[in-house]
């Protein structure tokens, strides 16, 4: 009998907490081949290692070697491999180093985004086709593996879902009836998804609660996510129709509702406190407890991870994933990590551990607003990343999820851009160099960036600097249209 071996290894640059190796290797396997009529699966131990004998001592061949979660594989690159197909000699264990690209989205509106490609054309205030979005894109959005745009669908007071009554481009909204400004909203959609499929980009609709009515309607959504009686199943199913009919990737949710459960200032939580109690208490609690506002926050959480977690499912068989906007759970302060417990209710509900085991989920963490200010990757001068506080806050949430066991494939750093540094708290914006600095803290653990961009200037700034990104995250080892180049968060 002869003995043969594959090592997994984890490239040395990666920190202790994210690497593959923290897992035990789950999921991971290797496909292995000896002529026409030999071929193996052969999955690891904890330890990296898949061994294997048999009767002759004839080089086996790799064709794959993966992580596999839901059925859905991921194909890891094996650096430093100059065969196509890599030879295991009997007696002579071959070392797989293995590493993974990380997902790069843009977070921004249909509108904004639109903007941006007219005015490059000189056709401000019109349409582009969908052969002018491609020729923008193609010139200024390498390394870009999404657009996720922001308030695209959502749920009508009937139940029903639908493309957002205040989905807007140049002033012409969706509305609630069919017309022609409707149609002239749809179009710019249809060609943005059709040159962005042409590229290899995908592009995902925003499902957006907010408490501004008058912006956004929901209809009822507080009374839907928080009855023990509303059916995640149907809503799931209409969504996907939603998503199928126009081609959707997937569907980004941004859940940011009061109402759901009592913020830290509420009476509720006020007299919680008062009791000795914290937050967390109150999460740990909320399952059993009888407290009415408990109950109700409760059957949201309940809800939305039926919603999510069935949703991903009815999508993950084309491709299709789920991403919804959340916080890290991270204590500034002693840097512990307790998912799930946070200042708001609607944000409680919304735990990062949702996407555990899960192929097509990533939780993207709103990284901002927390009051702590980037500094350095000016224009002008040295970065000095690794002096500020938002460069600290950022490592510290990496750190503390990572060493909390959650794994790094279902995760992106949600960053905020400098042209919106004027919204929520004014804290936490990031220019250009700012965040291609960050890229180099995300590589080490293998987590996505997301950049939330309002800039429609010209596209010489927040878009065209994912080519930047991509060569501080990812070493520009993969080139997104190969097949090896597909993201490790949610591959497809």
């Amino acid at each position: 009998m002869a003995d043969f071996e594959v090592q997994f290894a984890d490239p040395s640059f990666i920190e202790p907490s994210a690497q593959e190796a923290a897992f035990g290797w789950k999921n991971n396997e290797v496909v292995v081949f000896r002529g026409a009529d030999e071929s193996q699966v052969l999955q690891l131990d904890a330890s990296g290692s898949c061994k294997w004998s048999s009767g002759t001592a004839d080089p086996w061949s790799i064709s794959d070697i993966r992580r596999r979660v839901q059925n859905v594989p991921y194909a890891w690159r094996m650096a430093g491999q100059a065969a196509l197909i890599p030879k295991v000699d009997a007696g002579t264990p071959l070392r797989a180093v293995v590493s993974a690209r990380s997902r790069l989205s843009l977070w921004t509106g249909l509108a904004n985004f639109t903007k941006r490609v007219a005015v490059f054309h000189k056709i401000d205030g019109k349409i582009p086709s969908a052969q002018q979005y491609q020729a923008f894109m193609d010139k200024f959005c390498g390394g870009l593996d999404d657009i996720s745009l922001i308030a695209t669908i959502s749920r009508r007071a009937d139940g029903s879902v639908d493309l957002s009554p205040e989905l807007a481009v140049f002033g012409h909204a969706v509305g609630k009836k069919t017309g022609k400004e409707r149609s002239f909203v749809e179009l710019a959609l249809k060609n943005l998804i059709g040159a962005s499929h042409a590229l290899g980009i995908q592009v995902t609709a925003g499902y957006e609660v907010r408490d501004d009515y008058d912006k956004q309607t929901q209809g009822d959504f507080v009374s839907f996510i928080t009855s023990r009686n509303s059916d995640m199943t149907d809503h799931a199913n209409r969504i996907r129709d939603v998503l199928d009919a126009w081609d959707f990737d997937g569907v980004g949710f941004d859940i940011e509702v009061n109402g759901i459960g009592p913020g830290e200032q509420s009476n509720t939580m006020k007299a919680w406190f008062k009791q000795g109690k914290t937050i967390k208490d109150w999460v740990v609690a909320r399952p059993t407890s009888s407290d009415p506002a408990a109950k109700k926050e409760q059957a949201a959480a309940d809800n939305i991870r039926n919603l999510y977690q069935t949703l991903a499912q009815l999508l993950i068989t084309k491709g299709r994933f789920v991403s919804y906007a959340t916080a890290a759970f991270v204590d500034a302060k002693s840097g512990n990590f307790d998912d799930g417990v946070y200042i708001f209710g609607h944000t409680r509900v919304q735990p990062i551990g949702l996407t555990a085991g899960r192929a097509n989920m990533i939780a993207r963490i709103m990284a901002y607003d927390e009051g702590f200010q980037a500094g350095g990757g000016g224009k002008n001068g040295k970065s000095s990343a690794g002096q500020d506080s938002l460069t600290k806050r950022h490592v510290q949430i990496l750190k503390s999820i990572t060493g909390a066991g959650v794994h790094p494939s279902t995760v992106q750093l949600g960053v905020k851009m400098e042209s919106l540094k004027d919204l929520g708290m004014k804290s936490g914006h990031m220019t250009v160099d700012q965040t291609a600095d960050r890229c180099a803290d995300l590589r080490r653990f293998r987590i996505g960036l997301i950049t939330f961009s309002g800039s429609n200037s010209t596209p010489g700034d927040e878009v065209a600097a994912f080519v930047r990104y991509d060569k501080a995250l990812n070493e520009s080892e993969f080139n997104r249209r190969h097949f090896l180049g597909v993201p490790f968060q949610a591959p497809h």
